[in-house]
């Protein structure tokens, strides 16, 4: 099932497959029904149209980690941690997290560092570590360090 290109932007994607007897609408949900590997197909092939990951050297998007970190992430989509209560076990892990990366900081190593997850934004983390770094400065100074 690959996509084919026809005609303007807002037209509609040609792909082959016993399951698509007829074209699938780009901007509106179809009139029938999908298979679910139909329709996986055709977002993966579009997917597949944005270039190999592994060889985008602009990001982190390279980044390699071991296939059961992929494994564990899949299995907590449908988890919602927006109320922490409701996944005490998954709040504990989060605060582990968080005091493993407080400790990079050489925050105190009593368990009670306070943070929160984040869905991407690898700059919004960047930035947090360098005003960390900046409060850090300022308080070697204001004593008199190096």
């Amino acid at each position: 099932m690959t996509p084919m290109k026809t005609g303007t932007p807002r037209s509609r994607r040609c792909y082959s497959c016993r399951q698509l007897r007829e074209s699938v609408p780009r901007y509106e949900l179809p009139a029938g029904q999908m298979s679910p590997r139909a329709a996986y197909q055709i977002i993966h092939d579009e997917l597949n149209l944005d270039g190999n990951p592994a060889l985008n050297l602009a990001s982190f998007v390279t980044t390699w980690m071991e296939p059961e970190a992929d494994k564990l992430m899949a299995e907590s989509l449908s988890r919602n941690f927006v109320d922490a209560g409701r996944v005490p076990q998954t709040t504990e892990i989060h605060n582990r997290c968080v005091n493993m990366l407080a400790r990079l900081f050489n925050a105190p190593d009593d368990g009670a560092a306070v943070g929160c997850a984040t869905v991407g934004s690898s700059e919004a983390i960047h930035l947090a570590g360098l005003a960390l770094k900046w409060r850090w400065r300022a308080r070697r100074q204001a004593a008199g360090l190096p």
